[in-house]
């Protein structure tokens, strides 16, 4: 090989090597960036007694997706769950000890605060609760 010729390859290897390198040389592809996918909803239960006259705690916070489980500890058969604004009822289901009623909050109702009652002992015994449904949802009525 002459002069001439090695000097022309080491010419197209130099002007090669860094236009090669400038491209990423690699040959790998690039996938374009996507945002996380959403957090899962929350899980688990919020228990909520329904004691002779009373519900226990008489508050509860709860995040959209989460149950909240109202169970018949007393002795008293005759209670309801009964939301003041219709959403949710459970009827007279409170027949046996142990006998729980659930309800699912779900988006919708976020930063929303939901009262509810027991349709027979509200009146004489202010048997009353609430939920709050997310961080922003407002403190129950003065009496709740």
């Amino acid at each position: 090989m002459s002069i001439r010729s090695a000097a022309k390859v080491l010419l197209a290897f130099g002007l090669l090597v860094p236009l090669a390198w400038a491209c990423g040389g690699g040959g790998g592809s690039r996938t374009p960036t996507q945002p996380p996918p959403p957090p899962p909803p929350p899980t688990g239960e919020v228990s909520v007694s329904v004691e002779d006259f009373a519900f226990a705690p008489k508050t509860v916070a709860v995040e959209p997706g989460q149950t909240v489980a109202w169970r018949l500890e007393g002795s008293d058969r005759n209670h309801t769950v009964t939301a003041v604004d219709g959403s949710f009822s459970s009827g007279a289901i409170f027949t046996s000890s142990g006998a729980t009623f659930r309800h699912t909050f779900t988006e919708a109702d976020r930063d929303k605060t939901f009262e509810y009652r027991c349709a027979a002992h509200q009146a004489c015994c202010a048997m009353q609760g609430s939920v709050r449904v997310g961080a922003n949802a407002p403190p129950p009525d003065t009496g709740y």
